[in-house]
């Protein structure tokens, strides 16, 4: 997946309630079908903030976003 998609399927989980819940569910599942692989997959569910920004970059307000989405 491109960063950019990755930016995009970050916005929007935190967007949309239907696909956050979903997400808050089964994660794993969710990223799946949005198109994730399985770097970023693992990366997002390890937390790993070094891993995540190898990924998006510097921008702390996505990183925030999978903090909050993990909680």
């Amino acid at each position: 997946m491109s960063k950019k998609k990755l930016e995009e399927f970050i916005i929007k989980l935190s967007e949309d309630s239907q696909l956050n819940q979903s997400y808050i569910e089964n994660p794993e599942a969710v990223m799946g079908e949005m198109g994730l692989d399985q770097d970023e997959i693992k990366a997002i569910m390890s937390g790993d903030q070094k891993q995540i920004k190898k990924l998006i970059g510097e921008k702390a307000h996505l990183i925030a976003i999978i903090k909050l989405m993990k909680d």
